[in-house]
């Protein structure tokens, strides 16, 4: 960038050698100046271009979750086991897991200080340093949630994102997506139980000693075997009465 000084008299030596001078400083600062302004819109415009981009979800999918039914999770951090209820977003997490085979983690080193689970990996994706998965129902017609993910719970019709990445990102600029989209219904469905052990005949200190067509009867103590199951909702254990008529 040069500007033209015609007022210098090309017989004033000293003259013309300031004036010269002082436009190579003004040129090399606007130089400088214009290197700088450059370089910060090509890293402004990489950013930008890196937040815009948008990944495609790496599963995403539908899974029907059943009201009053439970699961079974064991943290990795502590080895315990806990109770989650199935229409939870971990409800929701799990149940996608299965259907489009990959595993998660859960961490529960803070669970006595806030009572609740956190997700430190799926699919084998890590939470590392200020990088970790977090959820949210309903983006982005609904806020960000503050409870924990085995508190939250779900509806017919939400739509759950898991979701890795650093503070402040969401799921659309998020590096790895799982999309989760529920239902919800009700365990309409009786359990099945089919008696094994008593099962027609007569049974005498735990052993049968004669069969009978129907009806057993039972002299002493007897340990008695079902196989019982429940499609929806799952079976955790059986409950039986005695009914003795003297």
């Amino acid at each position: 960038m040069y500007i033209k000084i015609s007022y210098i008299s090309s017989k004033d030596y000293n003259s013309k050698i300031y004036f010269t001078f002082v436009k190579k400083l003004y040129d090399d600062r606007m130089m400088k100046e214009l290197v700088i302004m450059v370089a910060i819109g090509i890293m402004l415009s990489t950013c930008i271009a890196e937040r815009s981009i948008k990944f495609d979800p790496f599963w995403e999918g539908e899974v029907t979750l059943i009201e009053n039914a439970t699961f079974s999770i064991t943290a990795h951090t502590s080895g315990k086991i806990y109770e989650i209820k199935s229409t939870t977003a971990l409800g929701a997490l799990d149940a996608s897991s299965k259907k489009g085979g990959f595993n998660y983690t859960v961490d529960d080193r803070w669970y006595e200080q806030y009572g609740s689970l956190l997700v430190d990996s799926i699919a084998g994706v890590k939470n590392d340093g200020m990088d970790g998965w977090q959820y949210w129902v309903n983006y982005p017609d609904e806020p960000l949630p503050w409870v924990g993910v085995d508190k939250y719970e779900l509806e017919e019709g939400d739509t759950v994102d898991f979701f890795y990445g650093g503070f402040g990102i969401n799921p659309d600029v998020a590096s790895m997506l799982i999309r989760i989209h529920v239902h919800v219904k009700k365990d309409e469905l009786p359990p099945s139980v089919e008696f094994i052990k008593p099962s027609g005949g007569i049974y005498l200190l735990d052993r049968e000693i004669m069969s009978l067509p129907g009806f057993s009867i039972v002299l002493g103590k007897i340990n008695v075997e079902v196989n019982a199951f429940d499609n929806e909702s799952g079976i955790k254990k059986s409950h039986f009465m005695l009914m003795m008529n003297l």
